[in-house]
C-alpha cells in the first residue's frame, strides 16, 4: 500500500514544521516533508513538493495566502489544512509536541503511535575538579580521536593557525601536532584542571612548541576577527546550554575561506537506544565513566536542531551529517 504524502509548511521550515515531519515519521502509513514559504527558509516551498502531496499543513493561515498566490495551480485538487499553531517554540519542544499531535489526529491515524520523544537534560558546561579531569582522561578514546585527527588534517591547510574549542586534555592536538608539524593550535577550554593535565600530556609529547593551550570561554572569544584557518572541536557543544553564541564566535574568527570540523554526539530518540549505546561503546569501563556517556547523549542535539543553529549562526557551506550511530559531523573544506 502506497503512503500517504504529507508536506508541512511555515515561514522558515524551522522548528514546527520539523518536529510535525519527526512525529510523522513514527506513524506508519505516511511520507512527511517539510518546507518553508520564505526566501531564506532551509528547503522553499515548489511547485514539485506541492505536486508531491496528498495532504498540505500548513502553521498560519499566512502560509495558506501564500502559497494560494504564489502557487495557484499547484493547489487545484489538493487539500490545504491550517493548523494555527503560532512561532512560539523550540523544536521538539514538548508542549509543541503535545499540540501538534491534537492537532494532527483529526487527519491521520496517530491513536497508537504517538511517541513520547527523549528531551535534552543539561549536563555541567564545565568538568572543573581534578577528579573530573583525571577521570576524563582516562578514558579510552584513541581510535575515535586518531579518526578525528586525520579527518581534521585531509579538510584544513598545509600550515597554518587553526583553534581547537574545548580541547579537554589537549589528546586530539597532540594527534594532531604530531603529523602536521606546520600547524599553529590554539587550544581552549574552560576548565583549569583540563589545561593542567593538558599541559602534561602536551609536554610528554614534546609538541609543546606547536600547541598553546589558553583558559577561555569559546562563546566569547578574545581573538580578532578573521584570524583562524581553521576551527575544530570535538564535543564541546553538547555541553553548552546554548550553543549559538560559540557558533558566532566560530564564524566571526574564522577567515572567510576557513576550514571547519565539528563533531559531537546526537541525542538518541529514546532511553532504550541510549542505554543500548552507552553498554556498546562503555560497557568495559567503571560506573562513573558509564553515567558520564550516559549523561552526554541525554545532553546531546538532534541532527534537525544542529542543522538549523548552524543557518542561524550564518555558517555557510557547511556539510553536517551522521558520522556513527552516535556522532554528527559538520564540515567545510579549506579553499
Amino acid at each position: 500500500m502506497d503512503k500517504i504524502k504529507i508536506l508541512f509548511v511555515c515561514s522558515q521550515n524551522k522548528w514546527r514544521s520539523l518536529t510535525a515531519e519527526k512525529i510523522c515519521e513514527k506513524i506508519s502509513g505516511y511520507s512527511a516533508r517539510s518546507a518553508g514559504t520564505e526566501q531564506g527558509a532551509r528547503i522553499r516551498v515548489t511547485e514539485g513538493l506541492l505536486g508531491w502531496a496528498d495532504l498540505i499543513f500548513v502553521m498560519e493561515q499566512k502560509h495558506e495566502s501564500r502559497l494560494r498566490s504564489k502557487f495557484p495551480a499547484s493547489l487545484q485538487g489538493k487539500k490545504v489544512i491550517c493548523l494555527q499553531i503560532a512561532d512560539n517554540y523550540r523544536y521538539m519542544e514538548p508542549e509543541l509536541v503535545e499540540l501538534l499531535q491534537a492537532k494532527l489526529s483529526p487527519y491521520l491515524e496517530m491513536s497508537d503511535n504517538q511517541t513520547s520523544f527523549m528531551q535534552r537534560v543539561l549536563e555541567p558546561e564545565v568538568m572543573d575538579t581534578w577528579e573530573e579531569a583525571v577521570e576524563y582522561d582516562s578514558m579510552d578514546f584513541t581510535e575515535v580521536n586518531a579518526a578525528f585527527a586525520k579527518s581534521a588534517i585531509a579538510l584544513g591547510p598545509i600550515c597554518g593557525k587553526i583553534l581547537d574549542a574545548g580541547t579537554g586534555t589537549a589528546r586530539i592536538p597532540i594527534a594532531i601536532a604530531q603529523m602536521r608539524p606546520a600547524w599553529e593550535l590554539t587550544c581552549i577550554d574552560m576548565s583549569a584542571n583540563m589545561l593542567k593535565l593538558g599541559l602534561e600530556n602536551v609536554s610528554e609529547a614534546n609538541v609543546r612548541s606547536q600547541i598553546n593551550l589558553e583558559l577561555v570561554d569559546a562563546k566569547a572569544m578574545p581573538y580578532p576577527d578573521s584570524y583562524f584557518d581553521m576551527v575544530i572541536s570535538n564535543s564541546i557543544i553538547h555541553h553548552l546550554p546554548d550553543p549559538l553564541p560559540f557558533l558566532r564566535e566560530v564564524r566571526r574568527v574564522l577567515k572567510p575561506n576557513g576550514a571547519i570540523f565539528l563533531r559531537d554526539l546526537f541525542r538518541p530518540e529514546d532511553e532504550a537506544i541510549r542505554d543500548n549505546l552507552v553498554e556498546m561503546y562503555a560497557g568495559d569501563s567503571n560506573s562513573h565513566q558509564k553515567q558520564l556517556f550516559s549523561d552526554s547523549l541525554h545532553a546531546a542535539f538532534t541532527l534537525a536542531e544542529i542543522q538549523t543553529m548552524m543557518e542561524t549562526a550564518g555558517l555557510e557551506g557547511v556539510r553536517i551529517y551522521e558520522s556513527s550511530d552516535r556522532h554528527w559531523t559538520a564540515e567545510r573544506a579549506w579553499m
